[in-house]
């Protein structure tokens, strides 16, 4: 997806919170560097990524999600401080992240999304089960958030706005 059209569609529809479908499709580093026979060559595919997007014009919609969940599970949310953002510039009333002369779209899961691996090779993309992948790095453990349990915790994800495949959007189904 180009970053224009991405903008230009969150700036006439987006007005504090959106849902959207999501299908991406993410190159993997993989560890082994050079030699790994497969490196350059995988691709994480999401599809049906049921996502929330927050513009955050007047307040901060990730903070908000903490700290209902927060007074859900009876913790203090005035115990809660949002951080700086660890990389990159949000731009001002949008979803996404300029860093380094690219730009992601920040979306939080409301839905799991179906997970599946792409090999390339001499005939195009083939199906690769996770098993046969070499040199997958494990998955990342996601932070503290003021003691929120694992399964309240609110993971923002950022797909790069060139790995973006397709979006439904009110409706709409933009590649």
């Amino acid at each position: 997806m180009k970053f224009e059209t991405l903008k230009e569609i969150l700036e006439k529809n987006l007005n504090g919170a959106g849902f959207i479908g999501l299908v991406a499709q993410t190159p993997v580093k993989l560890k082994g560097g050079k030699k790994n026979p497969q490196q350059g060559r995988i691709y994480k595919v999401i599809k049906n990524g049921n996502c929330i997007l927050f513009q955050n014009k007047q307040k901060n919609g990730y903070s908000n999600m903490i700290r209902r969940r927060l007074e859900k599970e009876g913790i203090d949310p005035d115990n809660f401080k949002l951080g700086k953002r660890p990389w990159g510039k949000r731009l001002p009333n949008l979803p996404i992240v300029e860093h380094k002369g690219n730009y992601y779209l920040e979306a939080i899961f409301n839905q799991a999304p179906k997970v599946e691996y792409l090999i390339k090779d001499e005939n195009g993309f083939r199906p690769i089960s996770k098993d046969e992948i070499i040199g997958l790095p494990e998955t990342k453990k996601a932070g503290k958030q003021g003691g929120l349990s694992d399964k309240n915790k609110v993971v923002i994800r950022t797909f790069k706005v060139d790995n973006i495949k397709e979006l439904h959007f009110n409706g709409e189904i933009i590649r």
